[in-house]
């Protein structure tokens, strides 16, 4: 096959971006999905908050304080680990430490915001091309209990606004000017503001509009194709399947949470982890026009057209699937102050999906070693939404001009030489 043809190895987020953009520039894209269909993992089944303001890294020290504390009761926190996977988990968990300190984690969001700072532009382009045709901005309401809560979190956010971002948060509002905003909001929602400058949107919907634009601009999507292997040899790049060998000029390995067993025979320990994220759909009498987050829960509600999300959580058992829905009962009992007019036992669509984590909060972008050929592009931790793009972006470019185009804050290989 030509060195024009790409396999883009994971139907995710991060590969249909990839392939949208390698489209763009001319090359001749299949897609190989694991799955019956395009968007398994978290792609389907997050926020859907394009959030460049709010992307800083996750290990820091209150995760790690929160992983800890749900050691001893499983129910509290955002965080949570499980006993018996500490064992499955101890190498990720081991570099999360180590990079949870406050130089390490500022280095970090500093190096998150080479893409951030791309996002809004190319996200207007997809919406331009008419590819997003959902993307709301209506701002994230902030909702606090106590004055107290409401002004440390203010305060956050307007340093990070200084980042800049983002605008500048709105002044505090009392209850009943929130109410004048969201009618449908509940006792433990005193004091609250208004941010702008991240966007949402249905991540379904998005998934099926870029499978849709993809195949109807020749591109040949794959689906229950597991790979196996990919390997490089001379100009060619081979995939193994089950079904056989797939021969091309480039690969892309995209495959999420399911990444690191192609990226270990590469020479690659990435450390990529399932951390599960949950959420489900309530119908409140009064559906929200903003997107809330609700104080120091760590649950967020998107309005979703006609529907309501509800999402939260990363949880660390050592597996990318099963729902437990003790976790759900979780984010129910602490989202519940917060909101009137819901009957929680009539949710539906209770869904988990694994997000790709590495222990330093950002992805693996780069050549596979002595495999110019080979890109990888996994680990985005909870920020694929907000960073397909720019990666995309990036990953055309390591595909164009391989290596020369790497940037070594996002290094493959970056754990793998701390190691040696």
């Amino acid at each position: 096959m030509p060195a024009g043809e790409v396999a883009v190895v994971g139907g995710g987020l991060i590969g249909l971006f990839s392939a949208h953009e390698l489209v763009e520039r001319g090359y001749a894209v299949t897609v190989l999905e694991a799955g019956s269909g395009l968007g398994g993992g978290a792609a389907r089944v997050n926020g859907g908050w394009v959030c460049p303001a709010r992307s800083d890294p996750l290990p820091s020290r209150d995760v790690v304080r929160d992983g800890i504390r749900s050691l001893v009761s499983p129910g509290s926190g955002s965080f949570l680990l499980s006993a018996r996977a500490l064992p499955r988990v101890a190498g990720y968990l081991t570099r999360f430490l180590a990079s949870s300190g406050g130089r390490t984690f500022s280095r970090s969001w500093d190096e998150l915001d080479l893409l951030n700072r791309r996002t809004a532009g190319l996200v207007d382009e997809l919406v331009a091309a008419g590819i997003i045709d959902d993307l709301q901005d209506e701002g994230f309401l902030m909702l606090h209990p106590t004055r107290e809560e409401a002004e440390a979190s203010r305060a956050s956010l307007l340093s990070v606004s200084r980042r800049g971002l983002c605008p500048a948060p709105e002044p505090i509002l009392e209850r009943r000017a929130l109410l004048e905003l969201e009618p449908g909001l509940g006792d433990a929602a005193r004091f609250g503001f208004v941010h702008r400058g991240d966007r949402w949107l249905d991540p379904s919907r998005l998934v099926d509009r870029l499978g849709e634009s993809l195949r109807s601009r020749g591109v040949r999507i794959v689906e229950n194709t597991p790979v196996l292997a990919v390997r490089q040899r001379g100009t060619q790049v081979e995939l193994a399947t089950r079904s056989g060998v797939v021969e091309t000029g480039h690969a892309v390995i995209a495959a999420g949470a399911w990444a690191e067993q192609l990226l270990r025979p590469l020479g690659i320990r990435g450390y990529v982890t399932p951390g599960k994220g949950y959420s489900f759909t309530i119908h409140p009498e009064h559906p929200p026009t903003h997107v809330l987050r609700l104080g120091d829960t760590h649950v967020g509600v998107t309005p979703m057209g006609s529907r309501t999300r509800v999402v939260g959580m990363v949880e660390l058992d050592g597996t990318p699937e099963g729902l437990r829905a003790g976790r759900i009962d979780v984010m129910k009992r602490k989202a519940a102050p917060y909101l009137t007019g819901v009957d929680w036992d009539a949710s539906t669509d209770e869904r988990v999906g694994p997000r790709p984590m590495t222990p330093d909060g950002k992805p693996l972008i780069g050549c596979a070693p002595g495999a110019d050929r080979v890109v990888v592009a996994t680990g985005h931790n909870m920020l694929g939404l907000s960073l397909a793009a720019p990666t995309a972006s990036l990953v055309a470019d390591l595909v164009e001009h391989g290596s020369a185009a790497s940037v070594s804050a996002f290094d493959p290989m970056r754990f793998t030489r701390r190691r040696r």
